[in-house]
């Protein structure tokens, strides 16, 4: 009997082990890795991190992964926060050296930021890049008033019995030819024309592309999952039924 029952718990033991590997394995499966960035497949070159920005600021870097490639996003959030709000949703081209995006830092307000670049590859696995407070200054500084100083004029005391000294007299001979009257040069302003910013018309399918995109990828993991844990719950099952017969 004792023996029976040591087989038992040995048994219960065993299939709990493989549940827990299983769940491992599968986790390890659908999650997200990152790549091998070795090659320089992720980088952003300007702006550089502690740079200080205004208005439209131009990403440029690389996102390339070869043909491993599938699409790249850039992100921004505050310093220190996870609140990652996209800049370019899912963009399916590689680039190499080149522009990456364009974002207008008007829309934030000031402060230190984060951008992060995710090159993906078709698995769902990333190389990923970022730089770090970058300073938002949009906002125009109060000047601070130059406090003004007066003067105060000193006496000086009066001279007792000053003699006072006599003006030259200056005689003028010949004639004085008049000549001519200067002219008032106004200054040309020239008007610099200010640019106006660009307003994008048209809608960005590419966000509801990379939406549905990783809904699917999600949705297929979870099957996997869901899969493989039923694997497990039947094994277990026939295990307790088979030490029950054998008991």
């Amino acid at each position: 009997m004792f023996k029976q029952q040591k087989f038992y718990y040995g048994a219960i033991l065993a299939a709990l082990v493989f549940g827990i590997a299983l769940l491992r394995a599968v986790n390890a499966f659908a999650a997200p890795n990152y790549r091998d960035c070795s090659g320089g497949n992720a980088a952003i070159l300007a702006p550089q991190s502690g740079a200080t920005v205004t208005g439209v600021v131009q990403i440029e870097g690389t996102a390339s992964l070869g043909g491993d490639f599938q699409y790249y996003k850039l992100e921004v959030a505050p310093a220190g926060a996870e609140a990652w709000g996209d800049l370019v949703g899912a963009a399916r081209e590689q680039v190499v050296n080149g522009q990456l995006g364009v974002w207008d830092s008007a829309g934030v307000a000031d402060g230190a930021y984060t951008i992060r670049l995710r090159v993906v590859d078709p698995t769902g696995n990333y190389c990923e890049a970022t730089v770090t407070n970058i300073n938002v200054q949009n906002s125009v500084p109060t000047a601070v008033p130059t406090p003004e100083f007066t003067i105060t004029p000193t006496e000086a005391p009066p001279v007792q019995n000053a003699v006072p000294t006599p003006l030259p007299t200056i005689s003028v001979q010949g004639t004085t030819t008049p000549g001519p009257s200067p002219t008032a040069v106004r200054p040309s302003i020239t008007r610099t024309p200010v640019p106006v910013g660009t307003t994008l018309g048209g809608i960005e399918i590419e966000p509801f592309v990379s939406a549905i995109t990783d809904f699917f990828s999600a949705l297929g993991r979870t099957f996997l999952f869901g899969a493989f844990t039923m694997a497990g719950i039947f094994i277990l099952v026939g295990v307790i039924f088979f030490v029950r017969r054998v008991l």
